[in-house]
């Protein structure tokens, strides 16, 4: 029986680990490990004979061609995920015998393990965690637990003892960087790259993934924020992308000179690109700060990560000769009329800023509109197309079609992606930002310094406001296009309450838990232990360590304790009434020596006295605790003695 529970637990929790990771394992490879786990628990709960050696390697073979087939070698940590799952429930699926078993969840802890490469929110953690303790559950039950009730018991007790040493280690253990580092795990959530199709940048719109939150000091200040991320420079007749020539590092910092600050929270993410407000710097050593208003991660592990921003307004800058003519560059030929409006505009206007605005009053005075669901376009000259004949778009249409016309006019332009807005917490002190609040605008240089140009502020002005979310215009086309999720059900009281109250408590769990880092360590220690961090901190961590030990050895030795004071009381209890009896000849002798006397002097008491000598050889020799059971026998064994004896 026991051996089924092991068994079905280890498939529960495997399709759990594949619910949380699933939309990073390719397709045929995740419904292939997922009948897997539905035959195992159709053998486990049926009795039905498992399959041997042959099938298992033939079964092997299959998960290998089918892992080899639909994962890259490029993808080296989904490569590795995937054939550790693979391996565990192949094992599964052939264990019959506890040893067997022990090895899957020694597999499954490691298993449980990779979610983490992929999904570090509160709600995945608490998951996690669950599969912990029925994993824990597992074990106990393989060694001794006699109920599956009795096993979840003792796994919650388990893990409950962990949580205490699992804080002090967090708090006092010191952090020190890694020996060496798994490259980042190719499931970003983050949807912008370096290469903006602006005709399905609308895509992002679909998901209410969370992107990151920004977190400033006192009130928030006025919107719009735009976070910008990327500069798209290069045009190649289809989409806009970053330069070939990587922005130069930042080395002429004027640090006072930057007022404002923020902190940013980014959930995980492969890109490495960070988001910025205006001119912005980051005085965080994982940061490195470059040209253009660009921000990079240093690292490219996939994990959760926050920043410190410092920003300005945009300073007055001078292009070099080799931006000029990068910002100016456009394919030789398509849409022409795009070219002709932009000639139409420049005969008319002196300055980047006199066409910047006759642009804007063209969208605005030509009937264009925005939308979250804008007509496919197909035709080559499709910024033609959109110009002259659509006219509705998202901001990605807007953004492309103005960059080429400023271009077409001789004005060094560029399209600019990152997100528009956030939504507001209810405390007020932080902005939320979601993938559908993915942006994209244009920059031109008017001859001092660059501009931004958003034809959205003249087609949809409410969305500069803040989140796409609450636009009320586009309200039924947002949630319509939304994919399916907490906030399409926002519109019910309870549900809405539900999702901000989880969205909190995930706020607190990333800037508390996940943003714990050596810096944050340092402080705790330093408030503490004072200036002398360096020399008590490693001290302080092997005191912990050395209690939390010391705990657990007198916790473990107070429970063998009291199961064998339990024995030797009523032990004690018989040989203090056969001295009574002058039925004992010396009190030297050893407990098994004085119940072989009482047997001897009363044949009638040698069965009780043979079951009370098992009992207490048990408890007292072999060390294990007596159970209820078993205590209740020693008792009605001894007081039966007695009776006889006396």
């Amino acid at each position: 029986m026991m051996l089924s529970f092991v068994s079905t637990v280890l498939s529960v929790i495997y399709i759990g680990i594949f619910t949380l990771i699933g939309a990073e394992l390719p397709s045929l490879m995740l419904s292939l490990l997922l009948l897997l786990c539905l035959w195992n628990l159709l053998l486990a709960n049926k009795s039905l004979t498992r399959p041997g050696a042959l099938a298992t390697n033939l079964l092997a073979a299959a998960c290998l061609g089918v892992l080899f087939v639909s994962v890259s070698y490029d993808e080296s940590v989904l490569l590795f995920v995937s054939m550790l799952l693979q391996a565990a429930i192949l094992k599964l699926l052939q264990a019959k015998t506890p040893k067997q078993l022990s090895t899957v969840i020694v597999l499954t802890f490691f298993s449980l393990s990779t979610v983490f490469l992929y999904q570090q929110s509160l709600y995945s953690s608490i998951l996690v965690a669950i599969f912990y303790v029925c994993l824990l559950a597992s074990l106990a039950a393989l060694h001794g637990a006699r109920t599956p009730k009795r096993a979840y018991f003792q796994a919650l007790g388990s893990f409950a003892m962990a949580i205490p040493i699992a804080a002090l280690l967090l708090l006092f253990i010191p952090k020190v960087p890694a020996f060496w580092k798994l490259p980042g795990a190719g499931g970003a959530k983050t949807g912008l790259n370096e290469r903006i199709d602006p005709f399905n940048i609308a895509n992002l719109a679909k998901s209410d993934d969370l992107v990151f939150r920004a977190e400033f000091p006192g009130q928030l200040p006025a919107p719009p924020y735009y976070w910008r991320a990327l500069n798209h420079e290069e045009f190649d007749g289809k989409a806009w992308i970053k330069a070939q020539r990587p922005p130069r590092p930042r080395t002429d910092i004027d640090w006072q000179s930057y007022s404002a600050q923020a902190t940013l929270y980014l959930e995980s993410s492969a890109n490495r690109w960070l988001y910025a407000l205006q001119d912005s710097v980051s005085p965080s050593q994982k940061v490195e700060n470059l040209r253009g208003g660009l921000l990079k991660r240093k690292e490219s592990a996939a994990s959760s990560f926050q920043y410190p921003l410092l920003y300005r307004p945009v300073q007055a800058s001078v292009l070099t000769n080799y931006q000029s003519r990068l910002n100016r560059l456009l394919p030789t030929d398509g849409n022409p009329q795009a070219r002709a409006l932009a000639r139409q505009l420049s005969q008319s206007t002196n300055t980047a800023n006199q066409f910047a605005s006759r642009l804007m009053g063209f969208y605005e005075q030509q009937g264009f509109s925005y939308t979250l669901t804008p007509t496919p376009i197909t035709d080559d000259n499709f910024l033609d197309v959109f110009l002259t004949q659509t006219k509705r778009g998202f901001c990605g249409h807007y953004a492309s079609t103005s960059a080429f016309i400023m271009r077409a006019a001789g004005i060094p332009a560029r399209v600019v992606s990152g997100y528009l807005g956030g939504e507001q917490s209810e405390q007020g002190n932080y902005l939320r930002v979601y993938q559908y609040d993915a942006h994209a605008w244009v920059e031109y240089y008017d001859g001092n310094q660059w501009q931004r140009f958003d034809a959205t502020s003249v087609v949809a002005p409410e969305r500069l406001n803040g989140s796409l979310s609450q636009v009320q215009e586009l309200q039924q086309e947002f949630m319509d296009n939304l994919d399916v999720g907490l906030l399409q059900l926002s519109h019910i009281e309870a549900l809405n309450w539900l999702r901000l109250t989880l969205e909190e408590l995930d706020y607190s769990w990333t800037k508390w838990v996940l943003g714990f880092d050596q810096q944050k360590q340092k402080s705790v220690l330093k408030d503490l232990l004072g200036n002398q961090i360096a020399q008590y901190s490693m001290v302080l961590a092997l005191c912990v360590v050395a209690l939390v030990l010391l705990g657990l050895l007198l916790l473990g030795s107070r429970k063998q304790q009291q199961s064998m004071s339990f024995s030797a009381k009523w032990l004690n209890r018989l040989f203090l009434y056969a001295d009574k009896q002058a039925l004992l000849s010396t009190q030297n002798s050893t407990p098994k020596q004085k119940l072989a006397q009482l047997a001897t002097h009363c044949p009638g008491a040698a069965t009780p006295l043979a079951r009370i000598e098992q009992l207490y050889t048990l408890a007292a020799y072999k060390q294990r605790p007596l159970t209820k059971a078993q205590k209740k026998d020693l008792v009605k064994q001894v007081k039966k003695a007695i009776k006889i004896i006396g």
